[in-house]
């Protein structure tokens, strides 16, 4: 499709951010690129599944860090998990995922790498023109990572449980092996695969686990 029958269709897009400065940012720029589109809003995410359910978005456009309710505080996996239902949905719009922070995309580089539907991912700091612009490769059916992302090794999920268990409800290995339902080498395996993929290599004089917790932080593997 040339750029400007891009520009012509009648989109619709919903933008899913709780900071209004940003709202009032970037609505204004996509109205003007897509001069036929109707751009609908929310804050959190409760309000973004009621918006999706009932007005059927073409396109969206999602931060990662998000509240689950207006009362909520905004985390990475609540944008997350909003985000991979979104592209589980029979309706799978184009997206693009706008944050501060999109290495927490790593976590599903798999899945976005399989999307039927373009996606693409901005940071924030970058200018509104270039932003606006990169909405045109989702629009074609592309995928857009920024190599921040696209440079990461994929994860394995049964790793980012190991690690959501351990330093988010602070597990022991047996404790993790229990609640996975594997054997405690599984996860002395995993612990292994989990240091090669961080490249973090034994040093003696430091501790492993908080080397791995921290390397996981930088990466967006947790928060």
């Amino acid at each position: 499709m040339s750029q400007s029958a891009l520009r012509d269709t009648p989109h619709q897009f919903l933008i899913v951010d709780d900071h209004e400065a940003i709202l009032a940012g970037i609505t204004p720029g996509l109205q003007q690129r897509y001069p036929q589109a109707d751009i609908i809003t929310a804050q959190d995410a409760q309000t973004a599944k009621s918006r999706l359910s009932q007005q059927m978005p073409t396109f969206v456009v999602l931060d990662l860090i998000l509240p689950e309710s207006k009362q909520s505080p905004a985390t990475a996996q609540t944008g997350i998990q909003l985000l991979q239902q979104i592209m589980n949905s029979p309706a799978a719009p184009h997206l693009m995922a706008l944050s501060v922070d999109i290495r927490p995309l790593i976590q599903i580089k798999a899945d976005i790498n399989a999307y039927r539907s373009g996606f693409v991912a901005m940071n924030k700091a970058e200018p509104l023109k270039e932003i606006v612009d990169t909405v045109d490769i989702a629009l074609r059916g592309s995928i857009y990572l920024p190599p921040e992302v696209r440079s990461r090794p994929e994860f394995d999920q049964r790793w980012l449980q190991v690690l959501t268990l351990k330093y988010q409800e602070g597990l022991s290995d047996r404790a993790i092996a229990q609640a996975m339902g594997i054997s405690d080498r599984t996860v002395r395996n995993y612990w292994s695969r989990i240091q090669d993929a961080l490249n973090i290599y034994d040093d003696n004089q430091k501790d492993l686990r908080i080397q791995i917790q921290q390397a996981a932080k930088r990466v967006g593997l947790i928060p």
